[in-house]
């Protein structure tokens, strides 16, 4: 080959690096002035958008993509918490097995077509027939129609004998609004496949998350390997109806592994929007670096209940009085006040949130009177049998085997690794082998899943909801697994009857909600299946140099979270009320460890790329070097 052949070779494959390196390395370049930086939803590379399984996928792929008909703000007064959002107004029930919604006339996909009842009807009723995984499909159990009205009203008719009204409150603002053409031929091929993280993280032409078809806020702009960008929407249809758009032109989400990396972050104006668990938060809003909803202790909002789930499909978990010795052993006002400095409250021991607080049968729990009592864990245990045989120091099962417990939870979680660390020296204190264990999040994920774990601290499926349904349903009824629930595996004919119970109850008799739930916080207390902590916060903290405008004790018009599944209790309208502020403010000097910056491009995969593409283009060179010489050898 002449030399002019070779140049020209080695020149194209230069050319290959010079463009390739643009594609791999530059990530939208976005004025940080107009960018939204936010973490503590997202725990993994954000490459999964996948409505059909929104707990699996990124946070805001339910909300900000995809949207509810409804909102639900818990602290709101009971009768103003469901607030329409596609929905035009709150459901007319026509009668206790039907009930009518009207969607928006103003609301549209983002290629300019209506949001129809036809969407409607495919989301609620043929998408739970044909993809029986999907996060909402239990709906199909109770739900035997929803009729099409006309191309803005539909009408759900449900099965007296099934009903489940408190699993339809929760889809109202939970399931996302699909649009049918868009998702139909996907559903009609692959049904259950869908929900399958593993084949389907995007449901979108070439699996491009940038094409996506949605009707909320935003759209996927750029992913990376620990951050992700969406820009708004600007012709987003609630502009006509809310008078304006969200506040930021675009939202940086960043995963960050450790909570104290993101009180860096914060600290430095890093990070606006924090919902991490930051260690020395109250601290930093006393000085002025961030505010939170409250200006005092207990500084956040009550979020959910953080439970220790008990593996009751091992022993010694099986048995009730072990499980009840460990409630009395544990020292939870130690945990509040040194993992949380004071920031969230106990838990009751049948875990009902304060939202809840009518249902709560006070004098059952004054009579079984649950407290931290080590002498009253160690009388249990000694008469359950589990004793010191051998003089070791730590107790045996009734049959004399060895007993330790591991209490898992995520690296990073720094909150729940100290929690772990507390309940461990509580149990050793009564002579149980007690060790805590912080794998990753996948790693915390499988355990879980497969059941080959002791105890874990978990709160993923408590939160708020209309009623107590949803909670004691994810806690004690749903198939066991992380993204579901039930994850000591607790089995209760007698409680599973009631919990179902519980959902046919209509809303409006409240009466009969408390008998029913009398009646299961009494199976709670005698069985202590799990142990409900403490009350997790709304872990909301906000730096105000480049946004104003958060929620607050004074302006609740919303609770401030950007967790899964939670954006429809009032984080969207916390973007809709956010502004920049006029000039960024001086930020304080903090914190004295070095802040760790958001991620920028995925760097290695750039050098990768390029080491690859300058090793082909030396072994093309030395190969056409060498070719001429060995053609001129055979001809002498």
């Amino acid at each position: 080959m002449s030399k002019g052949k070779i140049s020209l070779v080695i020149a194209i494959l230069l050319i290959a690096i010079i463009v390739a390196v643009p594609v791999y390395s530059q990530p939208p370049n976005i004025p940080r002035e107009q960018t939204l930086i936010t973490g503590g939803a997202w725990w993994e590379p954000p490459k999964k958008f996948n409505p059909l399984n929104y707990g699996g996928s990124v946070s805001g792929t339910n909300g900000l993509i995809y949207e509810p008909l409804y909102l639900w703000i818990p602290i709101k007064p009971e009768n103003e918490r469901f607030q329409p959002w596609l929905a035009a107004a709150l459901p007319n029930w026509i009668s206790p097995t039907e009930v009518e919604i009207k969607i928006r006339p103003e609301a549209k996909w983002w290629d300019g077509s209506p949001v129809t009842a036809d969407d409607v009807r495919f989301t609620f009723y043929d998408v739970p027939r044909k993809v029986t995984s999907a996060a909402w499909a239990g709906v199909r159990n109770y739900i035997t129609d929803v009729v099409v009205v006309d191309s803005k009203t539909v009408r759900f008719k449900f099965d007296p004998q099934n009903v489940n009204y408190g699993d339809f409150l929760f889809q109202l603002y939970s399931a996302p609004i699909l649009p049918k053409k868009y998702y139909e031929p996907y559903v009609n091929q692959y049904g259950n496949e869908l929900t399958d993280l593993g084949k389907w993280p995007v449901i979108a032409e070439n699996k491009d998350p940038t094409k996506l078809l949605g009707s909320g806020m935003y759209k996927v702009l750029y992913t990376g390997d620990d951050y992700f960008i969406l820009e708004r929407v600007d012709n987003w249809w609630g502009k006509d109806v809310f008078g304006k758009l969200p506040g930021p032109k675009y939202i940086k989400g960043v995963i960050v592994y450790s909570n104290q990396v993101a009180a860096n972050m914060l600290g430095a104006g890093e990070l606006d929007w924090s919902t991490f668990y930051i260690p020395g938060g109250p601290t930093m809003v006393q000085k002025g670096y961030v505010v939170s909803f409250y200006s005092k202790s207990p500084y956040y909002l009550s979020a959910n209940v953080a439970f220790l789930f008990l593996n009751t499909a091992k022993k010694p978990f099986d048995d009730p009085n072990f499980r009840k010795a460990l409630y009395y052993a544990i020292d939870i006002n130690k945990i509040i006040n040194s993992a949380y400095e004071g920031a969230v409250v106990a838990s009751n021991p049948v875990g009902l949130l304060p939202y809840w607080q009518q249902y709560l049968a006070t004098d059952l729990l004054n009579q079984y009177g649950y407290k931290y009592d080590p002498q009253k864990a160690k009388q249990i245990l000694d008469q359950a049998g589990y004793k010191d045989v051998n003089g070791d120091g730590w107790r045996e099962t009734p049959d004399g085997k060895p007993l330790k417990v591991t209490i898992i939870v995520p690296y990073g979680w720094t909150d729940w690794m100290f929690a772990a660390i507390s309940i461990a020296d509580d149990l050793k204190a009564v002579g149980i082998n007690a060790e805590a264990v912080f794998p990753d999040f996948g790693a915390y994920v499988e355990q879980i899943d497969k059941g080959t774990y002791d105890a874990a601290i978990n709160n993923f499926g408590s939160f708020a909801a209309p009623t107590p349904y949803q909670l004691y349903y994810w806690a004690y009824n749903a198939t066991p697994g992380i993204w579901t629930g039930n994850m000591g595996r607790y089995q209760n004919a007698k409680l599973q009857q009631l919990i179902t119970q519980l959902g046919k109850i209509p809303p409006d008799q409240t009466d009969k909600m408390k008998s029913v739930l009398r009646d299961i916080q009494q199976i709670l207390l005698d069985e202590m299946p799990a142990l409900p902590l403490w009350l997790n916060g709304y872990w909301f903290l906000a730096s105000q140099k480049y946004w104003t405008g958060w929620p607050n004790e004074n302006n609740p018009y919303a609770v401030p979270t950007n967790w899964n599944g939670q954006w429809q209790h009032g984080g969207l309208l916390v973007l809709l009320n956010l502004k920049p502020a006029t000039q960024p403010a001086q930020q304080q000097p903090q914190p004295t460890t070095q802040p760790t910056a958001p991620a920028g491009p995925d760097y290695t995969t750039i050098g990768i790329v390029i080491v690859v593409l300058v090793i082909i283009v030396i072994a093309v060179y030395m190969f056409l070097r060498k070719k001429p010489k060995k053609e001129e050898a055979g001809k002498k």
